[in-house]
């Protein structure tokens, strides 16, 4: 298997972040049908608590525990794993997949912008911000767009950023595991809001029974599998080519959304994800870049 990989370098890589995008937006679809049964609230901690299941099976971090120092930075990460999620769930329960994901993006974005030392960059601010400026309903036929599910995309966003920095630390200090422990972390932020919201329905045997195979193929599909594909694909694709693959998560969320959730957007709505995508792709193709 590994010679295979590595006889088939960058498109086998590539190969594999595609799959990666592909999972996890079908994972949000998932997600999306799941709260019909459990909510956004309890759907997302069954998905951190699924994910975290996988994650340990996968990586037993059991052998190798972070040190004292270590255990700061990977709670703080799984913070905002669980948080990341929980509003990520409150905002496209309430607007289109595609929107959401665009909303959200301008935290990795603004990380990378300010990670860099280019001048041009300020051209992509500029695209997502006329982007995000696009997005929003100023007028009676966007009056639909929720006010809210808006607010948690932008929250979600913060938390992806804080996430990227706190997640580096964690992976420098605690190494792969990092992860499992995040995720597990996660799982116990959420889970007792997530319990009381939905007035502990979470525990309840006929809701777990009905929520729990789609809660398991969403914490797959959503963050195991993708996990493991990046993890891979990082080994074969040049960093640049990676982030612009990454970059393509707008425009993918939002052709899963119309397809599968019917989820249709004005022209205005699909000019803006283009323009948070380009502007994506710009910060990461940047030479330039810290």
């Amino acid at each position: 298997m590994k010679a295979f990989l590595l006889r088939g370098g960058v498109r086998v890589g590539l190969s594999l972040l595609l799959v990666s995008i592909v999972s996890t937006q079908f994972g949000s679809v998932c997600a999306k049908r799941l709260f019909a049964v459990a909510g956004p609230d309890a759907a997302a901690a069954l998905r951190l608590i699924c994910a975290t299941l996988v994650l340990f099976a996968a990586l037993r971090p059991w052998r190798d525990v972070p040190r004292l120092g270590g255990w700061k930075s990977v709670v703080i990460y799984g913070v905002c794993i669980g948080l990341m999620n929980s509003f990520f769930y409150q905002a496209i329960s309430r607007i289109p997949l595609g929107i959401a994901v665009a909303i959200e993006f301008a935290g990795p974005l603004t990380v990378a912008v300010a990670a860099s030392r280019c001048r041009q960059d300020l051209f992509s601010v500029f695209l997502a911000v006329s982007g995000l400026l696009l997005i929003l309903p100023w007028n009676s036929v966007d009056a639909s767009l929720d006010a809210a599910g808006i607010v948690f995309a932008v929250l979600a966003g913060v938390c992806w950023g804080c996430y990227i920095i706190f997640g580096r630390r964690a992976g420098g200090q605690a190494g792969t595991v990092a992860v499992a422990w995040g995720m597990l972390a996660g799982a116990l932020i959420v889970t007792p809001w997530a319990a009381v919201s939905s007035g502990f329905l979470l525990f309840n045997q006929t809701m777990l029974k009905q929520a729990l195979p789609m809660a398991v193929l969403v914490g797959t599909l959503s963050s195991a599998l993708p996990y493991g594909l990046e993890m891979v694909a990082l080994r074969l694709v040049p960093q640049q080519a990676f982030g612009v693959m990454m970059s393509l998560e707008p425009a993918a969320a939002a052709l899963f959304g119309f397809a599968l959730l019917s989820e249709a957007l004005s022209l205005r709505q699909w000019t803006a994800i283009g323009l948070v995508v380009a502007a994506s792709i710009l910060v990461t193709r940047n030479p330039g870049r810290s």
